[in-house]
């Protein structure tokens, strides 16, 4: 189902990595006189942890849309077990890597996803579910000995290195960086949220270009301003170097209306996030 070299052994589920505070926000982010320090060590991180761009074109049975209802999924298992944000980032990430250097066959595609949430929420929850509640989740379509050989495989295919950067992360320093009301910043996140679910073409941005771009199209959305001087000297990026991007996710969410996958406006229709997913985009942004 998929191709490897040896046979990966079953993994000790003890194997657990997990933060000492439950915060939703990165604690450590929220340390201003390191904010600088903190920023360029993730941004030099986050090349080294990018999923190939187009590891979809070398994939034999699995396309963009199968990728895309997966992570739709895993949103709604992410909301199922309250786990934290950062948790479905760091899953997207894991899968996108392991689906950079191994073909995986359609049938075992969501066994990595679960694979991935499942590691995932052991490294960033407090209290991660169970193997057996990931088992539970695919409706028994796996069994528990298969979801323990694949997380090793994914942990040996990821080099176990775990602490990769993620879009969610450098949204949080930027909005810390440059404060905006809930109403924005809840919308910045829905559509970081919604980029996951778009391996075309955004995979070829890195994560803190995609956090930029969501941070403008919220910002502009809600406030007819794009990019704060403030944001582009920290980050070194100009509005004209986030273009791209943000047209490209522009695109997307434009487009996200008219999905069949809406786990994740789901999830932001509700009132603690402000029902931000009503919210409407603009269909033309002033950019040129």
């Amino acid at each position: 189902s998929y191709y490897l070299l040896g046979s990966p052994m079953v993994v000790d589920t003890s194997f657990q990595s997990q933060p000492e505070d439950h915060m939703e926000d990165v604690v450590t982010l929220t340390v201003e006189e390191y904010a600088e320090d903190i920023h360029q060590y993730l941004r030099e991180a986050e090349v080294r942890f990018r999923p190939k761009p187009y590891y979809m074109k070398k994939q034999p049975d699995i396309t963009t849309a199968m990728r895309a209802i997966l992570v739709d999924w895993l949103v709604e298992v992410g909301e199922e077990y309250k786990l934290r944000t950062e948790t479905l980032y760091l899953a997207v990430n894991f899968l996108d890597r392991f689906l950079s250097c191994m073909s995986v066959l359609r049938g075992k595609l969501q066994l990595v996803g679960t694979a991935a949430i499942l590691l995932a929420a052991k490294y960033e929850e407090i209290y991660p579910p169970d193997v057996d509640e990931f088992v539970y989740i695919t409706d028994d379509t796996y069994t528990k000995k298969q979801l323990l050989r694949m997380e090793h495989l994914l942990l040996k295919v990821l080099g176990f290195d775990l602490t990769a950067p993620t879009i969610n992360q450098f949204l949080l320093q930027y909005i810390q960086r440059r404060g905006i009301c809930m109403r924005t910043e809840n919308f910045a996140r829905y559509l970081a949220e919604l980029s996951l679910l778009q391996a075309d073409p955004l995979l070829k941005y890195l994560p803190s270009q995609i956090a930029a771009a969501a941070y403008c199209l919220a910002n502009y959305t809600v406030n007819k301003s794009f990019w704060p001087e403030t944001l582009a000297a920290f980050t070194g990026y100009s509005l004209s170097e986030i273009v791209p991007c943000l047209t490209d996710l522009h695109k997307a969410c434009l487009d996200a209306p008219h999905c069949q996958l809406q786990a994740i406006k789901q999830k932001y229709k509700h009132p603690k996030y402000l029902q931000v997913s009503l919210l409407e985009l603009p269909v033309v942004l002033p950019l040129h």
